[in-house]
């Protein structure tokens, strides 16, 4: 297969896979509606893909309380109407785009729902949006699901990139309500600093 017939392919694996997006937006053969939780408009989909995407949608499909439901609905009350869209978009495409607007919730609905590939791709963005306006909140973030990867990724970004934030009043507010994690920072800091003085005062080998 030539270089130019490989790109074609490509593109067309993409035209292809467009078509599940275009089943969410027109709701083609829909059989299901989840609601947001802020009273916005339900979003027509398919059980099929809820249930093959989220093990806890699975389980949430087959209690008996949904399969006698003659609204065929369920309400999601943690997302609002364009989080619950950006989760089926996900849901149909597979991608995330590195500038969604609903990373954040989508990160803890990821772990709510048992969406694992969703909060791999989300902790990616994340990692990669890390700045010192947001760092802390970041790192609070990454303690709601127990995220090890997370949390060292952000602490490792505070100690090497904005450690001058442990003198200013949002760390004061951020050590007041999470003390553990601020311990954990404190402990990552002194053991850096520590390695780093211990390279730079190591005794040179006298040469004979």
């Amino acid at each position: 297969m030539s270089e130019t017939e490989s790109t074609k392919r490509k593109f067309d694996r993409v035209d292809f896979l467009s078509d599940h997006v275009m089943a969410l937006r027109e709701a083609i053969h829909a059989d299901f509606i989840l609601k947001p939780g802020d009273n916005g408009p339900g979003i027509p989909t398919h059980k099929a893909v809820l249930a093959v995407k989220s093990k806890v949608f699975r389980s949430m499909l087959e209690t008996d309380e949904c399969k006698v439901s003659h609204e065929k609905s369920i309400t999601i009350p943690d997302l609002s109407y364009g989080e619950l869209e950006s989760l089926l978009e996900f849901f149909y495409s597979g991608t995330l785009s590195c500038d969604n607007k609903h990373v954040r919730a989508l990160y803890l609905a990821a772990d709510k729902y048992d969406i694992q590939y969703l909060q791999d791709i989300c902790r990616e963005v994340l990692i990669s949006s890390l700045s010192s306006a947001n760092v802390l909140d970041i790192i609070h973030l990454s303690t709601i699901p127990s995220d090890a990867i997370l949390k060292k990724a952000a602490i490792d970004f505070l100690i090497k990139k904005s450690i001058t934030m442990i003198f200013q009043k949002s760390f004061e507010s951020f050590a007041l309500k999470d003390p553990a994690t601020t311990l954990e920072i404190l402990q990552a800091s002194i053991r850096i600093m520590h390695a780093f003085c211990r390279k730079q005062f190591k005794p040179k080998e006298t040469q004979l």
